[in-house]
């Protein structure tokens, strides 16, 4: 009897043990096949959206809030989002009418410290490396110090074209650095903008790869942007849109997603996905944002009643003063669907030139610098270590700002006739 009842125990110890195992196996089968749960599959839903990798059907599936943990090895692209802050959506200020599609995400120095990280834990720092390296040598470019001013990144699309762009608290700065790679050869002057090419075409790539792919080397600022193009005439086509007002903000299709964005995100994707059959207009809106050990991520289909076809963005040349050769020849030139880079005439800003009198010291010459310097716009204490230049021997040598001072202030007399020469740039 004994026997049996411990026959009897033993076999419903090894029963539950199975239906344990059972009701596990099926409740972790479950857990992996739900994407709001699967890291991995979340993780990577931002690049499919920006590959068009994903069928609209599936992303109705995924609507709603969800969790990205942050991978302990770093090697997962959003781990770069560490410590991210959180930032409104601007980008309507600029962009134009008909953008279709934008991302823009917050960045600053951590956020380069985290992108370094992860090319390290993903073995491809080492080339990324070499091309910084070479920027610092070769045209004393220090792309840490640029990220230490740059607010935020992003890129917008409009008619087929896509901009990229990098937001800043202090243009003046940013605009310092860039000039290192500036092309001195390839500057445009028109009434109004001053467009700009650097020897460096991939900038964006080396701050966040698989969020930029294309390569952009054209740029133009407008207060506290930084815009990059693959050509000029993109540029200025933007350009127009900015002058005549012709920007997202005022797209009522817009207005309507903009009502839906209620909380602070680190990462702001848009999408415009209506196709001219639909009734209604649809938005694609995924938000992600920084919560210590995860990401944050929220993902909506908006459809909105679809407005009257928003037009568009058009030259408006009637709306435009033409007065000046420059512009005319610049309008020109769009109409015949020809580049800018091909018309606009090229010049030079000018220069500034202190020449020292016989027994003038470096000190007294350098005072009166300033006050050329001031008396056209710039700051003397700004401009000097990079732009400013001291002319010696008869023409025949130039020496840097830190060079100049180390040898001829309170030290060596300079000869009557050298001088302080800087080129002016668009400040």
């Amino acid at each position: 009897m004994n026997k049996r009842i411990r026959n009897i125990g033993v076999i419903i110890v090894c029963l539950t043990v199975i239906i344990y195992w059972v009701y596990k196996g099926a409740y972790n089968d479950v857990e992996n096949t739900n994407p709001n749960n699967n890291t991995e599959n979340t993780a990577n839903l931002m690049f499919r959206i920006l590959e068009k990798d994903i069928p609209l059907q599936d992303l109705n599936s995924m609507i709603g809030d969800s969790t990205i943990k942050y991978d302990n090895d770093s090697t997962s692209f959003i781990n770069i989002l560490r410590h991210q802050e959180k930032i409104d959506v601007s980008i309507d200020k600029i962009a134009p009418l008909s953008t279709s599609e934008f991302l823009s995400m917050s960045y600053k120095k951590i956020t380069f410290n985290n992108y370094k990280t992860y090319l390290k834990n993903n073995n491809n720092f080492n080339n990324w490396d070499s091309i910084y390296k070479m920027l610092n040598s070769d045209y004393n470019f220090n792309l840490s110090e640029l990220a230490n001013y740059i607010k935020e990144v992003g890129f917008f699309t409009t008619n087929n074209t896509t901009y990229y762009y990098l937001k800043t608290n202090e243009p003046h700065n940013v605009s310092s650095i860039l000039n290192h790679i500036n092309d001195s050869t390839e500057t445009y002057i028109t009434e109004k903008r001053n467009y700009y090419k650097t020897n460096l075409d991939n900038l964006f790539q080396l701050l966040a790869d698989k969020l930029f792919t294309e390569n952009n080397n054209y740029y133009l600022s407008t207060s506290d942007y930084f815009i990059f193009s693959s050509d000029t005439t993109q540029l200025y086509d933007l350009y127009l849109s900015l002058d005549t007002g012709n920007i997202l903000e005022n797209n009522p299709v817009y207005s309507d997603y903009k009502r839906y964005q209620s909380a602070k995100y680190g990462l702001h994707y848009y999408s415009d996905i209506t196709s001219s059959e639909d009734s209604n207009n649809t938005i694609i809106s995924y938000q992600l944002r920084d919560e210590n050990t995860m990401v944050s991520t929220h993902l909506k289909i908006l459809k909105f009643e679809k407005k009257q076809d928003i037009p568009i963005d058009s030259i408006l040349i009637d709306t435009i003063t033409t007065d000046t050769l420059t512009q005319n020849i610049l309008v020109n030139s769009l109409l015949k669907d020809t580049t800018i880079t091909d018309t606009l005439t090229q010049k030079e800003l000018g220069e500034i030139r202190y020449t020292l009198v016989k027994g003038e010291t470096f000190r007294k010459a350098s005072l009166k610098l300033k006050l050329k310097l001031e008396k056209n716009n710039y700051d003397y204490n700004k401009v000097k270590t990079d732009h400013v230049f001291f002319v010696t021997d008869n023409g025949t040598t130039k020496l840097n700002w830190n060079t100049a001072i180390k040898r001829y202030l309170d030290k060596k007399q300079p000869k009557e006739g050298d001088y302080f020469f800087m080129k002016k740039f668009f400040y």
